[in-house]
């Protein structure tokens, strides 16, 4: 499918972006209501009762079920229909197209692992950041309520229960997440500014503001940056999915070692890095990115001739 200069169906990109906030509230609204009545229906409950169940960690799979539908729902129908009424082919809007070389896959791959370095190097400079005994304790609230939301999603006996959390909480988020904040809203915000980094930026904050966690609002942050970024360069999507993966796979592999240990659990959620490590994984990150901004353009300057 491709929309033209001259279509109808072409939309200006503040014209987009509007249709974007609206689209992320029907899909928000949608994702909740038809993955709730889902669980309800698969175990003869009322919706009322849905909360209590999702929260159980005895019915993980029912939570990772309803987790994976809502977010393909919530960020899918956003990115869809912004790809739908920007100009060119639907799926290159996405940001589907090929990855030119197997040397940007290592250095992503390489990019994801100096992230996290510096991701728990800001998680320690968040700690030391003062403020105020109420904002802390809102701040706390909001963590723990995160926390236990991932414990009771993770509970994994099997390598077969290992599968299905990397399924729903790692490839499915790698994936819509992308297409929704890369694909869709950094893409718009690119094409209405015409400055790549404002786009990445302002992505990034929205990126890490939706996650509604104070302590890791910086590493988001950062990690969003990254991905933006390496979407910039690379005009693919599929390496910021790649790098996303990596960031939420290592976590629930982690988790799943540490499964039969609740302190070792509790330590591996909240284990951060000394802060001097996030300066050397940034300048690791910067001649790394530097690296793939330039295999990128060599990579497009060869297919061009």
């Amino acid at each position: 499918m491709e929309n033209n200069s001259k279509s109808l169906f072409t939309m200006t990109p503040p014209m987009r972006l509007a249709l974007f906030l609206g689209a992320t509230g029907i899909g928000m609204i949608l994702g909740a209501l038809i993955s709730f009545s889902l669980v309800a229906a698969l175990f003869h409950l009322g919706l009322n009762d849905i909360q209590k169940i999702i929260s159980d960690p005895q019915y993980a799979t029912a939570a990772q079920l309803a987790n994976a539908l809502a977010s393909i729902i919530a960020f899918g129908l956003p990115s869809l229909t912004v790809a739908f009424f920007a100009q060119g082919q639907l799926f290159k809007n996405m940001g589907f197209a090929p990855i030119k070389t197997n040397h940007q896959v290592l250095l992503v791959i390489l990019i994801a692992f100096a992230g996290l370095m510096l991701s728990g190097a800001l998680g320690s400079l968040t700690e030391k950041i003062p403020i105020s005994a109420s904002f802390k304790n809102w701040a706390d609230s909001l963590e723990a309520q995160y926390k236990k939301a991932l414990v009771s999603m993770t509970q994994m006996r099997s390598m077969l229960d290992l599968f299905y959390a990397l399924l729903a909480v790692a490839i499915v988020p790698a994936i819509v997440e992308e297409l929704y904040f890369r694909g869709a809203l950094q893409k718009t915000l690119t094409d209405w500014t015409g400055k790549p980094w404002v786009a990445i930026i302002v992505t990034a904050i929205f990126f890490s503001t939706i996650h509604f966690s104070y302590f890791g609002f910086l590493s988001r942050m950062a990690l969003g940056i990254l991905l933006g970024l390496i979407f910039e360069f690379t005009k693919t999507i599929w390496l910021p999915i790649l790098m996303h993966f990596i960031n939420n796979g290592i976590a629930i592999v982690a988790l799943y070692t540490v499964r039969n240990n609740p302190a070792r659990v509790e330590k591996v959620m909240d284990e951060n890095f000394p802060i001097y490590w996030g300066l050397i994984a940034c300048a690791v990150i910067y001649y790394l990115l530097i690296k793939l901004k330039k295999n990128s353009q060599d990579a497009g300057l060869e297919k061009s001739i």
